[in-house]
């Protein structure tokens, strides 16, 4: 009975460790702020440019995939390029939509990235380091600090 005993033991001791580590992998950190080097190493695109339009919508995550309720405000910024620094496909004048993102809502509440920061308002001159997907139409900036606020819209 106690070599039965012993193995149920160590049967469940297994489980639940495997539970945990399979839920803890689940998880990712905020990530922190990229140096100057490494947003101009990293990125496809830099530019600068005037926040024309921003736009925001509640959508479920994309990003965060642990069980539970997930929203992000996904941002939309339309952007007249006024200065290219980094890149060929962009010009000066062209208008281009980036998609940027913070978490909305998180239950429960967990540990993970946080979006971009920080985001600007209409009429803002930003200046942003971008990649941009293939297949999509949209510039995503880098995470977490890919935007630069570089004049606040008076």
């Amino acid at each position: 009975m106690t070599n039965r005993h012993s193995l149920y033991r160590s049967l469940i001791t297994g489980l639940v460790c495997s539970a945990v580590a399979i839920a803890t992998a689940e998880l990712q950190a905020a990530k922190a702020p990229l140096s100057k080097e490494q947003l101009e190493k990293e990125s496809q695109h830099i530019v600068t440019g005037k926040a024309l339009a921003i736009s925001s919508k509640t959508k479920k995550s994309k990003y965060e995939r642990a069980f539970g309720i997930h929203r992000d405000r996904v941002y939309t910024i339309r952007l007249k390029v006024t200065t290219v620094l980094k890149g060929t496909s962009l010009k000066q004048g062209q208008e281009i939509i980036v998609q940027a993102w913070q978490p909305s809502t998180r239950i429960p509440p967990l540990p993970g990235l946080q979006g971009h920061q920080p985001i600007p308002a209409t009429g803002d001159t930003v200046k942003m380091y971008l990649l941009k997907p293939p297949q999509t139409k949209e510039y995503k900036p880098l995470l977490p600090n890919g935007i630069n606020i570089q004049k606040k819209a008076e």
